[in-house]
């Protein structure tokens, strides 16, 4: 645990319970749920929106809850806030008289109200899905391709309303100090959230979940730190929080690093697309006051780089067509030909690498540099703008792959997925590139959290990428160095978590030394390789441990190297030893972990690990 935590959950007895209920309109298409006073169409109908399911660290000094009123109907101006409860408990006593009446914004001009009622209904079995694969839930193919459609509606019609009426579309939030709960906060702690408002004869009810998780850093050596890194700020044309208050929201959740990627402007070749300012765009920021802003939002417990997101286009300058996908800049020292719907993707690749492709070393003005740039593509399924080029069309080096996103309404993280196949497909026709040591694409994760529609941030935070650092990590985060987060970065050593457990995984090359994630080493045909994998666990329940292998042509999960179940508690550490043959060739080996746990009698997957690989060749 880093220091700095520990005085933090000694000063929760001091702090108070402070709720921040603001009637502006924040309808938050990050995981949502909301219910609906009047099925009839002709009736006033009002809803309450806010994000269904959350997850926080067992460390978090403060849980958020972002809530608005919207509504259809004649007659319509303002809800009272009824109640508000926690597992049964009434809170609603400490929510201030005044704060207590919300305003509601009707959308009666803007989209069907049976279509929003739908999608949001998607959106609530997609925020389950996110945290724990219900059946009962599951998209059929044709209900996922009709949310992606009615998400797609929902989303536009929200960039039209932001841009044309923007003041009105100020975040708010409801913020709860977690010791001033009356009830105990443990790992494993799953609590149902309630609160209900009146109007007229009428009342909405919204419900929504915490699920607490037990995350840190896995101290081996390296140090497997976790990290957020797709994240936007106020330095985006639409962001809602600033750096520092991602700051803290990314230290609640258990993060110890915040990888900020604002989008850059498509106009003006040196400035970011927002001015830093909430509800402000203009004047445009430029790169060196965005990465001042967030490199002094580190704290004690978490260290903040500056990074960007800069679509592809799908022609070249002057560009007027559509997205031809997302790309993710670590490591940059400017923007240099960075800029946002500008390039083709592999033009696009190219110029993140070259950006500081020869680093500068620290210096007295410049202690804390950036390391080598490298790309990760970004929500690689989304459904309005989806990675377009793959395999041999694809000929620049990237380092990166998101197989979870918000971004991408993912509701599937089964080794099977989608995005799991693309993703195993991509690292086999990069063998080659591997073994010269010219990258690979690792796993990572990303909740495209930050920047908003309708004045709310889009995605919720919860996955985790954990990257390998040198041991020991400093006990102030804000002394941690931006070339080692770079250099593991690029060198692809990443583990990818849905819910906050880790997984290292090392092999023992033919000298007997150790080798780690994302490095590759050779052994004779049909040698025995030995080495370990150790598991920490977020949350109680039974993990399902594989080595999966991979070689040319063979991309499926048929080849399985080692096959183990094991019971951890929240928070333990278990040391797995493995061994197999290895048979020759080009071959690649990374690990699976699968959480379950039982539900009402039906065995529910809820976390979900993948590391990225070790390469062995003859």
């Amino acid at each position: 645990m880093l220091a700095g935590k520990a005085q933090n959950l000694v000063n929760r007895v001091a702090k108070r319970l402070v709720f921040t209920v603001l009637s502006c309109l924040l309808l938050v298409f990050s995981l949502t749920g909301f219910t609906f006073s009047s099925p009839v169409n002709e009736q006033p109908e009002i809803m309450i929106l806010g994000p269904h399911v959350q997850t926080y660290d067992l460390d978090a000094v403060q849980w958020e809850f972002p809530l608005t009123a919207t509504g259809f109907g004649p007659g319509l101006g303002t809800a009272r806030l009824v109640e508000f409860s926690i597992d049964g408990y009434d809170l609603l006593q400490l929510v201030p008289e005044a704060q207590r009446t919300l305003t509601v914004h009707r959308l009666d001009k803007e989209i069907n109200r049976n279509e929003f009622r739908k999608w949001d209904d998607y959106r609530r079995r997609a925020a389950i899905l996110r945290i724990r694969n219900d059946k009962q839930l599951a998209f059929s193919e044709s209900e996922e391709r009709e949310y992606r459609e009615l998400h797609e509606r929902v989303m536009r019609v929200g960039k039209r309303l932001q841009d044309n009426r923007p003041s009105e579309f100020v975040p708010a939030s409801l913020l709860l100090n977690v010791a001033d709960l009356p009830f105990q906060v443990t790992a494993d702690s799953h609590f149902k959230v309630r609160l209900a408002a009146k109007f007229g004869q009428g009342q909405a009810v919204w419900e929504g979940e915490v699920l607490v998780v037990d995350v840190e850093p896995l101290a081996t050596n390296p140090v497997w730190t976790p990290a957020e890194l797709h994240i936007h700020s106020t330095f985006a044309a639409d962001g809602h929080s600033t750096p520092a208050e991602l700051a803290a929201k990314l230290s609640n959740r258990g993060y110890h690093i915040g990888y900020v990627t604002d989008e850059p402007s498509s106009a003006t070749p040196t400035t970011m697309s927002g001015s830093g300012i909430r509800g402000q765009s203009t004047p445009l920021a430029t790169w060196e006051q965005y990465r001042t802003a967030v490199r002094n939002a580190s704290n004690v417990q978490i260290a903040m780089f500056p990074g960007a997101e800069i679509a592809a286009s799908a022609e070249q300058p002057p560009v007027t067509g559509e997205h031809n996908g997302h790309a993710l800049a670590y490591g940059i020292r400017n923007l240099t030909d960075l800029r946002y719907r500008w390039f083709l993707p592999n033009n696009l690749l190219r110029n993140i690498n070259i950006n500081n492709s020869n680093p500068d070393p620290p210096t007295v003005t410049n202690p804390n540099p950036p390391g080598p740039s490298s790309a990760a593509i970004a929500h690689p399924f989304c459904s309005l703008y989806p990675w377009r080029v793959w395999g041999a069309s694809l000929t620049e080096r990237y380092n990166g792959y998101e197989v979870m996103s918000n971004a991408a309404a993912q509701t599937n993280f089964a080794p099977n997925s989608r995005h799991m196949n693309t993703w195993r497909s991509e690292l086999v026709a990069r063998f080659s590139n591997a073994f010269a040591g010219n990258g690979f694409p690792s796993v990572r994760t990303g909740s495209d959290y930050g920047n908003t529609l309708l004045g709310i941030p889009v995605g919720s935070m919860g996955f985790f990428t954990f990257i390998a650092l040198p041991f020991p990590l400093p006990s102030d985060m804000r002394n941690l160095l931006q070339g080692d987060v770079d250099r593991a970065l690029l060198a692809g050593r990443t583990i990818a978590s849905r819910l906050g457990g880790v997984a290292s995984f090392r092999l023992r090359n033919a000298q007997g030394g150790w080798q780690g994630i994302g490095s590759w080493f050779a052994m004779p045909p049909f040698a025995t390789v030995s080495g370990e994998i150790q598991l920490r666990a977020a949350l109680s329940g039974n993990y399902q441990v594989r080595i999966v292998e991979n070689s040319s042509g063979r991309t499926e999960l048929a080849d399985i190297r080692h096959n183990s179940t094991h019971h951890l508690n929240a928070g333990q550490t278990v040391i797995i030893p493995v061994s197999f043959r290895f048979d020759g060739g080009q071959r690649s080996y990374h690990v699976i972990v699968e959480h379950t746990v039982l539900s009402d009698g039906i065995l529910v997957t809820m976390d979900t690990i993948y590391t990225s690989p070790i390469f062995i060749r003859q």
